[in-house]
């Protein structure tokens, strides 16, 4: 049975934008975990913060940042990243009904507990999960992306108006 919705699709498309219509559609008293939003300045992409459904923030990953750990042009904190998503997962897992997870990237991937959370909460989950997944190739998003229970929705700028009211009507079945 799938109980996990995730979306996958090219940067910048409206993956986390979708997410949070949603949210709103089903009613944010559901949701619990976590998202990812862009810092801008006036004219580029600085970074990212990682933002709770509780409103906790933290920024994640920066251009600015002195981080050994890079993903592109940003250094990305993982303990940061960690300490606020592991967090905001687990506590959704034992008290609300659907769980967001966005996102499953490559800066994702630099937090090992992070993997390992996803690998078991994604094939046993009882409860429902949404999320976003970075559709390019990476060993650990590939093996993620074949467990089972998982339903994938390509998310394009042809289809994005239509893909959230269809995962809000597949969620649905399952509240």
């Amino acid at each position: 049975m799938e109980t996990c919705f995730l979306l996958t699709g090219k940067p910048r498309v409206g993956k986390s934008t979708a997410i949070k219509r949603i949210i709103q559609q089903i009613g944010p008293e559901y949701f619990g975990g976590f998202y990812t939003e862009e810092i801008r300045n006036s004219t580029n992409r600085t970074g990212f913060n990682c933002i709770t459904l509780n409103g906790e923030t933290v920024c994640v990953a920066s251009v600015d940042s002195e981080s050994s750990l890079r993903v592109g042009r940003y250094g990305v904190d993982v303990d940061a990243f960690e300490n606020i998503a592991l967090k905001a997962v687990n506590l959704s897992l034992n008290t609300k009904k659907i769980t967001v997870i966005d996102e499953i990237g490559f800066m994702q991937m630099l937090s090992a507990p992070f993997v390992t959370m996803i690998q078991e909460v994604i094939p046993s989950s009882k409860q429902i999960i949404l999320g976003t997944i970075c559709v390019d190739s990476h060993p650990s998003i590939d093996k993620i992306k074949k467990l089972s229970g998982i339903r994938l929705y390509g998310l394009s700028e042809e289809n994005r108006e239509f893909i959230p009211e269809q995962v809000t009507n597949d969620i649905h079945k399952f509240l």
